[in-house]
């Protein structure tokens, strides 16, 4: 668990980020064109359900509230199933807990505590004395997909699990760290990849004699398939497709979504302004990776790999922003990096963050 320190140390940078990314959201309604209405918000930015509420929150709030088998005859119903469970799930059981409460104050209140917990985890157990700590905060807070870790969206579910899997793995507990493993998968596709954490770590470890390393990591796979196999078991009951998850993904124009499918698109649509924006983006991760590649323990690197071109099975890399933000292995890379490289990246970080929350409050398609 975090000391006391470590709450301390994320507080002032978490409460400070919020409450710019706030002031942006609010001069984004009251300044631009909603997309959708074909007018300027106005008073409409003072109201933060109004701002935030918007793209997949709508879709967390229908599952978290009437599951996946809710109005499958509308287009919405079925879509629901492109989602996955565990976020909107956790929603449900807190909004039983307090039903006075609305799924938009539930959610956000969450998702800020788990962000918070997640960067005092890491703080506390994944980074190395506090100017390290301060570059790694500043590097997570400053992230142009940070927004998302403070609204009804997975990233914030996802970054805990993501650094409870680390720091379990770190300890060797890797059945442990399977086990959450697993729950990342139910909580973004890109928790898949989250398994090589353990696994490696696990096959790499002499300590142990290698028949007892392969009888582990054949448990590990094990547990990890739970969650994910509950989770296909139950889309085929109440949606007719253990598969919906990705059958699905045609209602947003991205049938059978396959690894470097957005790089295609580039090729395909070379017009397309916004997917060499964000491709770019995705490009620089992935020289991030290859810069820190020997730094990382091999199963965290395997991972921030494996997340990255899974983040490619979509007709555009629109979204990739906010994939990279959980990605912890690569944000303390960036950390430790020298300033000459560290300072870029921190800085486009944030003019891409501007753009993106601009676009997010305005329904621009942009942002997605």
């Amino acid at each position: 668990m975090p000391t006391r320190a470590s709450w301390r140390a994320v507080l002032p940078w978490l409460a400070a980020s919020r409450l710019i990314i706030v002031i942006i959201g609010v001069i984004g309604v009251v300044t631009f064109l909603n997309q959708r209405t074909l007018d300027v918000g106005g008073s409409l930015g003072l109201s933060l359900k109004a701002t935030w509420l918007k793209w997949d929150v709508e879709y967390y709030e229908r599952i978290a509230v009437h599951g996946y088998a809710y109005q499958l005859a509308d287009l919405k119903g079925q879509a629901a199933a492109g989602f996955f469970p565990l976020y909107p799930l956790l929603m449900g059981v807190l909004l039983h807990a307090v039903p006075f409460a609305s799924f938009f104050w539930v959610g956000t209140i969450a998702s800020n505590l788990m962000t918070m917990a997640a960067l005092a985890l890491a703080v506390e157990h994944l980074v190395d004395g506090p100017e390290q700590a301060r570059r790694f905060l500043l590097v997570m807070v400053a992230s142009a997909g940070s927004f998302y870790l403070s609204i009804p969206y997975t990233e914030s579910l996802f970054l805990l699990l993501v650094v409870v899997v680390i720091v379990l793995t770190r300890r060797r507990r890797w059945l442990w760290a399977a086990a959450f493993a697993g729950l990342a998968a139910t909580t973004r596709v890109q928790g898949l990849a989250l398994l090589a954490v353990p696994v490696i770590a696990c096959r790499i470890d002499d300590g142990l004699p290698l028949a007892a390393r392969f009888r582990r990591i054949a448990l590990m796979i094990v547990v990890f398939s739970i969650p994910f196999g509950i989770y296909l078991w139950h889309l085929a009951l109440v949606q007719g497709s253990a598969e919906a998850f990705i059958e699905r993904q045609a209602l947003w124009d991205n049938p059978w979504p396959y690894p470097f499918k957005s790089v295609v698109g580039l090729l395909e649509h070379p017009r397309w302004l916004s997917g060499w924006l964000h491709g770019g983006f995705w490009s620089v991760y992935v020289v991030l990776l290859m810069r820190y590649w020997k730094r990382m323990p091999l199963g965290e690197a395997l991972f921030c790999a494996g997340a990255l071109l899974i983040s490619t099975q979509q007709d555009t890399f629109h979204g990739i922003y906010r994939y990279v933000t959980p990605l912890v292995p690569l944000a303390i890379g960036v950390a430790e990096d020298r300033p000459e490289w560290r300072q870029p990246i921190v800085v486009g970080n944030l003019l891409f963050a501007v753009i993106m929350i601009l676009a997010f409050v305005t329904w621009n398609r942009l942002a997605v």
